[in-house]
């Protein structure tokens, strides 16, 4: 399979004596899948962060064997929006196949704990994304009896629109989530521990939209299932670029209006976060560039309240 910026027209293929090769510490994240006969299988490489694509691993001789039929998910990841872009890029295969498997793949980062079991941020959406069926996390070169390896159907950058089989896989998935929050939702970030993902001046931000009658949500501090209620319930949500705006579009209703403004120097991810929002929700946000001028390299990137609110104002939010 040829990488490029559109996503491969979803395919699964069924590998028997497959040979997994879990990454080891290469600068190229090099992993993935080998068939039988030790050939490497393009099909299993994963799109990383900042336009990257995995390396080709050297054939393992295995080390261990699974038997049995397992999925193949992706490549494991123990940051929360990460692990659904590359850790779950491949689940839409549960509902597209009428193979069970009996239970799901995922080679992890080396250096990185991923379990058995998940851990306690990334287990409510593994559950929620792909039911009850088991993690298996491949630490070494491992041997799978029957292995189904599907396309990706979801990534990073010009990835993030998803295939139509990705959300066909996650309506159904979501379908059953309880509705429950405010019209207007301003996602925070005031509350997460590392000081490089806050938002410069969000104490402020926050008054402002407090006094537009805005919920004030932290959405770490709540379990998935709720997270992605209180997004479905809002008419008007924003917040700054972000993981929010990975699961947001995921659970939001089609009538709904978004604004996403930048906190760090990556303007590209405005345009991409759009491009999942309109891809999973066809809703097209408001981009805000409201980074304080002449642009400095600090992040979170100083903002200027005044463009921010004039923004915010003159696209009906405020």
């Amino acid at each position: 399979m040829k990488f490029t910026d559109t996503l491969p027209e979803p395919r699964i293929r069924v590998v028997r004596g497959a040979v997994i090769v879990p990454e080891t510490g290469t600068p190229d994240l090099a992993h993935g899948v080998f068939d039988a006969r030790a050939n490497f299988l393009p099909l299993s490489k994963a799109r990383l962060s900042r336009d990257r694509i995995s390396g080709v691993p050297a054939y393992a001789e295995p080390t261990t064997r699974l038997r049995g039929t397992y999925l193949y998910a992706g490549f494991g990841h123990h940051h929360f929006g990460h692990f659904i872009l590359e850790s779950l890029a491949r689940v839409w295969a549960l509902s597209a196949s009428d193979i069970v498997p009996d239970g799901l793949l995922m080679p992890a980062r080396h250096g990185l704990s991923l379990g058995p079991p998940l851990p306690p941020r990334l287990a409510p959406a593994a559950a929620r994304f792909c039911g009850d069926l088991p993690f298996h996390i491949i630490k070494e070169p491992t041997r799978v009896d029957r292995l189904i390896l599907p396309s990706p159907g979801f990534g990073h950058g010009p990835w993030l629109n998803g295939t139509k089989a990705f959300h066909d896989h996650m309506r159904n998935r979501l379908a059953d989530i309880s509705v429950d929050g405010a019209e207007r939702l301003y996602l925070s970030r005031r509350e997460l521990r590392l000081a490089d993902k806050h938002v410069d001046r969000e104490d402020e931000i926050i008054e402002m939209m407090k006094q537009a009658g805005y919920l004030i949500f932290e959405p770490q501090a709540f379990h998935l299932d709720i997270q992605l209620g209180v997004m479905r319930a809002a008419r008007q949500i924003v917040g700054a670029d972000g993981t929010a705006f990975h699961l947001a579009p995921l659970a939001m209703r089609r009538d709904a209006q978004a604004a996403i403004y930048l906190r760090r120097n990556r303007p590209e991810m405005l345009d991409y976060l759009a491009r999942q929002m309109e891809g999973f929700a066809g809703v097209t946000p408001l981009k805000i560039d409201a980074r304080r001028r002449p642009l400095s390299k600090i992040t979170p990137a100083p903002i200027d309240m005044d463009v921010l609110r004039g923004a915010l104002q003159k696209g009906g939010f405020l």
